[in-house]
């Protein structure tokens, strides 16, 4: 299977963009690239705190099935871009990791 082809479902709070969409997509792909493994499903989540004193309220995760073995990725931050760079460069370290 082509992991570049792969659907990726993303699900997120109502307040944010496509284009914030598209970018966890994006992100997401970039990652799988690095993979040789079938990626059987890949699924992004993004949320937002309703709490306003919350010092880092976007919530970025993504759980991948790399032919069996499911790697999950959570990142926190300030901004959605922020939260989606940090899940990503997670999501490769486990890449990386499972390769070896």
């Amino acid at each position: 299977m082509d992991n570049g082809q792969i659907d990726i479902d993303v699900r997120s709070h109502p307040h944010f963009p496509a284009s914030i969409r598209d970018y966890a997509t994006g992100k997401v792909r970039s990652a799988l690239h690095h993979t040789s493994r079938p990626v059987l499903y890949a699924r992004v989540a993004l949320d937002r705190s309703a709490h306003h004193a919350v010092p880092r309220p976007v919530r970025a995760s993504v759980e991948v099935d790399l032919n069996g073995t499911v790697l999950v990725a959570k990142a926190d931050a300030r901004t959605a871009t922020e939260a989606i760079d940090l899940m990503k460069d997670r999501l490769a370290a486990r890449l990386a990791r499972t390769a070896r």
